[in-house]
């Protein structure tokens, strides 16, 4: 009997070590339109330490709507972040809107990215030549260091009444990243879209380029990523698709119910890393 116990027991602790050895270790990036992020919210304490503790569930947050004309509060708001000890660092954009037509609704894009486990290599405003977008988007290189698994992040804000034509461009931006960006091979687009409600229709999305192969969209349609009494699908990933194997998964990061904060949730990707079993 002692025998067949044991044998229990063997097999179990295999079936266990299996299991972890296969398990999948989950990678986070958030995307995250920070409403009207400037000095004013930056003075509510409240809301700044809920903002820092959002921060620090992920690996890498990618932050929109930054209207802070002294360029201060990126850097401020990380000091923050780091407040209890966090390693987090800072990947800031100049602002946006370069064209005439542009400058009155100029923000800043920002990653803000865990140096524990990810490294980045360069980063980069969009040259937007044609003046396709209102603000310009933000792209970063970054290394997850676990397995060195190397990728692009694109962060975007797009004008609410041309969300359609902003999001058909980014299939240019798409055709820029490797011509500045070395292995450029894994492309992420995020931000706040405006994807959905008034702004963009599922059929009006689905007819563009960069909704077809070798682009994966992750967030469907009927996702509700803002506080308003509307679901809209406002915020979204999409992956290309040599990095749709590590999809894990996505959410809606629902922190806060006070607009106080933001008007819309973080929304997240999770990348896993597969460890195989040596055995």
């Amino acid at each position: 009997m002692k025998t067949f116990y044991k044998a229990i027991i063997l097999t179990i602790i295999c079936v266990l070590f299996t299991f972890t050895a296969l398990h999948a270790q989950s990678f986070e990036i958030a995307t995250f339109n920070i409403q009207n992020f400037g000095q004013s919210k930056m003075a509510k304490t409240d809301v700044v330490d809920t903002l820092a503790m959002i921060v620090r569930q992920f690996d890498i947050v990618a932050v929109q709507e930054i209207s802070d004309i002294s360029n201060r509060t990126a850097t401020a708001f990380l000091k923050v972040v780091n407040s209890n000890g966090a390693r987090y660092k800072l990947s800031c954009s100049e602002r946006t809107g370069r064209e005439p037509d542009d400058i009155k609704s100029a923000e800043q894009y920002a990653f803000y990215y865990d140096s524990k486990t990810v490294s980045l290599t360069e980063s980069a405003l969009y040259p937007d030549v044609t003046d396709d977008f209102q603000r310009e988007p933000y792209v970063a290189s970054f290394t997850r260091k676990a397995d060195s698994l190397t990728f692009v992040v694109c962060t975007i804000h797009t004008a609410p009444k041309q969300a359609v034509e902003e999001i058909a461009a980014l299939a240019k931006v798409a055709k820029w990243i490797p011509t500045h960006f070395k292995n450029a091979k894994r492309i992420i687009f995020c931000g706040d879209f405006n994807a959905s409600c008034s702004y963009a229709s599922p059929s009006e999305l689905q007819a563009l380029a960069i909704h077809k192969s070798p682009y994966y969209w992750v967030v469907p349609d009927n996702a509700d990523t803002n506080l308003a009494k509307n679901a809209c699908a406002y915020d979204r990933f999409v992956v290309t698709e040599n990095l749709r194997s590590y999809v894990g998964g996505w959410e809606v990061y629902k922190a806060f119910k006070s607009k106080k904060v933001s008007d819309h949730w973080p929304v997240v990707l999770k990348l896993e890393k597969r460890v195989k079993n040596k055995q």
